[in-house]
């Protein structure tokens, strides 16, 4: 973990990034750390310096593989656990929008997978701690509400069988519905491709911070690094542009995925008393049309 604090222009940032997965020493060397911090110190400093406000309008937003994880795991996978939607978190971490939700929920182009087989990831495993063998569970196919994640318990209530999704933090913890690696799942196109179409838009490419309700359905994230659009092609830096909206309203605008597949690690936490587990989550760039954005400033 990378935590930074930058004052440039009588502005300031702070920002913190992750690297991670499942290995020995060599994963240092592949991650580069000393160019990849110097990368983004740099990157956010320019933001600060150079940045610029627009106020509020609807406009095509592109998200990075870094925007696309976090929705994926927040959004997604959380309450998509089965044990949430028949509300036994909701005292501790709250509850799902699966229970009152009707109808698609994305657009055709939606597809979002819980992964714990991918070999080297953060949520790599190949028997859950119930004892059933890991598989890829398709949580959202074509934009449409596919499956939960399930324990033994679950499943039995939901009519069906568990998929292997029990995992826990140590011997004297309980097993719980939990994720592994959660993405988006990516498309054909080039990244340039995906945006040579936006004539008018913002590009973020990683986040400040990000909020979101006890349903998982309210959900608000303040870019960092970002970055305008015009007539297809990456612009001036962008101070802190805020995205927010519906977790159904956001998936339905997403038109386009392309073609690169990006993880990043994370700590889940559930449960009392509190288990983290490693997760990994991620996903293709993704554009959506027509959503409100509003540019704040930072002074």
């Amino acid at each position: 973990g990378v935590s930074l604090v930058i004052k440039e222009n009588n502005r300031t940032a702070t920002a913190f990034y992750e690297q991670g997965g499942s290995g020995g020493l060599e994963l240092l060397d592949k991650m580069n750390l000393e160019e990849f911090i110097n990368e983004k110190a740099r990157a956010v400093t320019e933001v600060l310096r150079k940045g610029k406000s627009f106020g509020e309008r609807v406009t095509d937003v592109v998200l990075s593989n870094m925007l696309s994880g976090i929705m994926a795991h927040e959004s997604v996978g959380h309450p998509f656990e089965a044990d949430r939607v028949l509300g036994r978190e909701f005292a501790q971490a709250g509850f799902s929008y699966l229970n009152s939700f009707k109808g698609k929920i994305g657009s055709d182009v939606v597809t979002v997978i819980d992964d714990p087989t991918i070999l080297g990831s953060g949520g790599f495993y190949k028997i859950d701690d119930e004892g059933i063998e890991a598989r890829p569970k398709y949580l959202i196919k074509d934009g449409n509400v596919n499956e939960l994640l399930h324990d033994r318990f679950s499943s039995v209530k939901f009519n069906t069988k568990s998929n292997g999704s029990a995992r826990s933090a140590g011997f004297d913890r309980e097993p719980l519905i939990r994720m592994s690696n959660t993405f988006f799942k990516p498309g054909n196109m080039s990244f340039d491709e995906l945006i040579e179409d936006v004539k008018e838009g913002v590009y973020i490419k990683s986040y400040m911070e990000w909020n979101i309700d006890d349903m998982r359905l309210g959900q608000r994230y303040v870019g960092l690094e970002a970055y305008e659009i015009k007539n297809g092609e990456i612009g001036e830096p962008v101070l802190f542009p805020v995205l927010q909206g519906k977790t159904y309203e956001l998936l339905r605008s997403i038109d386009a995925v392309d073609n690169t597949l990006v993880f990043y690690p994370g700590t889940c936490g559930k449960g009392d008393p509190d288990q983290g587990v490693p997760v990994w989550l991620g996903g293709p760039n993704m554009r959506l049309r027509n959503v409100r954005i509003k540019v704040m400033v930072n002074e």
